[in-house]
Order: structure tokens, then C-alpha cells, then sequence
């Protein structure tokens, strides 16, 4: 799990829109957010740049639900989204949503790698293929993240997402064919299996003819 610091988001109350409102807001060291969630009005705000950079940087997109300190009124939510510069890679907006006990959600979250693969040692790569999942979970058991275990991989072999054990009360709603992580064989096996003649094919030689 990510190791997260901030435990209690402070989230000021933001008035309504203005044309260059937000980029005024940038300048000023905030960043313009909004928070929703089911049942709940639309409330927009602002966060302090520095704090949000820490908090994107610590996540490093997992899921972890925080206490929100909305204009002085505290409920329980997660970072539900984060929209970056292009170039930069600057902060530029945050969504929020608001959890409640009992509810499920449908969230986004990152895969990880767990174990080494024999079919590593052996002198395969690797290949992560689906670095995301979507997911429904209770609110107060949002897995931060989905473990995907390798140790039993060897060359050639490949976990799909019907082969994850998903957490308790989570649901994958990624296709169960969707392939997670392979493990490639060296290019120089490949292309030796490629090579080689199938049994029976070759040619015979002029001794086999038979004589009158």
C-alpha cells in the first residue's frame, strides 16, 4: 500500500466559476477541484498546490480513502481523479468522491507485481499488459491496489484476469479473458522453434530410389 502521509485533506470552499478563474487560482498556489459523490450535490473547490502534489506523488494511484475537511464540515472520500499538464505534467484539477458506509463503488486501480517468475530466471522477459483494473468494492474496503503473484510463471506463460483471486467483497469488471502479465521466452528460443524442420520432412537421399 502506498505510503501515505496525509491522512486529512483540507479542501476550501471555491465560489462559482469566472473566465480565467482557474488559471488565477494556479497562480495563487491552488489548485481548482470539485467533490461529488452518490446522493451528494456538486461542491467546488480549491487545495493548496504543494499539498496535492504530495498527496498525487504518495498515491502514486492508488486508491485510499482520506478524511476530507470540506470548509470545515469532514467526510470520507478518495481521490477519484487528476487532470495533468500535457507538457508539464503540473497539477491542473481534482475530483473527489465522497464515500458512505455500506456503499459500493467503482473504481480505477493500478496492478502490482508481486513475486519472480521462474520463467524470469530462466531468461524470459516480463511483460505487464494490463496495468489497471476496474473494480467494485465496499467503500470501506476499497483494495488500494490489485496484487498480481508471478512466482509460478514460467516461459510462455500467461495469467488472465479470471486467474485473480480478487479481495474479499471486490469484483473485477475487466473482461475475464483480458491477459494481465505474460512471460516471454528469449528471441533466440523463438526463432530456434521457428527454425527447426517438423519430424518427417526431410529428404531423402538418392540411395533410397529404388533399381530396376
Amino acid at each position: 500500500m502506498a505510503a501515505v502521509q496525509i491522512k486529512t485533506l483540507d479542501l476550501e470552499l471555491r465560489t462559482a466559476r469566472k473566465k480565467g478563474g482557474a488559471r488565477k487560482l494556479r497562480r495563487a498556489g491552488k489548485i481548482p477541484g470539485i467533490v461529488y459523490g452518490a446522493g451528494e450535490r456538486n461542491v467546488m473547490v480549491q487545495v493548496d498546490r504543494k499539498v496535492i502534489e504530495k498527496l498525487v506523488r504518495e498515491l502514486h494511484g492508488e486508491v485510499v480513502v482520506l478524511d476530507l475537511n470540506i470548509g470545515g464540515e469532514v467526510r470520507q472520500g478518495f481521490l477519484k481523479d487528476v487532470q495533468f499538464h500535457p507538457v508539464t505534467g503540473e497539477v491542473l484539477h481534482v475530483d473527489f468522491q465522497i464515500v458512505h458506509a455500506g456503499e459500493e463503488v467503482e473504481v480505477t486501480v493500478p496492478v502490482v507485481v508481486v513475486g519472480e517468475a521462474p520463467g524470469v530466471k530462466a531468461g524470459g522477459t516480463l511483460e505487464v499488459l494490463l496495468h489497471e483494473m476496474d473494480i467494485r468494492a465496499p467503500a470501506d474496503r476499497i483494495p488500494p491496489h490489485i496484487e498480481v503473484d508471478v512466482s509460478a510463471l514460467g516461459l510462455g506463460d500467461v495469467l488472465h484476469v479470471r486467474d485473480l483471486t480478487p479481495p474479499a467483497g471486490t469484483v473485477f469488471l475487466e473482461d475475464p479473458d483480458e491477459p494481465v502479465v505474460v512471460v516471454h521466452a528469449p528471441r533466440a528460443a523463438e526463432e530456434e522453434t521457428e527454425e527447426a524442420p517438423e519430424a518427417g520432412t526431410g529428404e531423402t537421399g538418392e540411395g533410397a530410389q529404388g533399381g530396376a
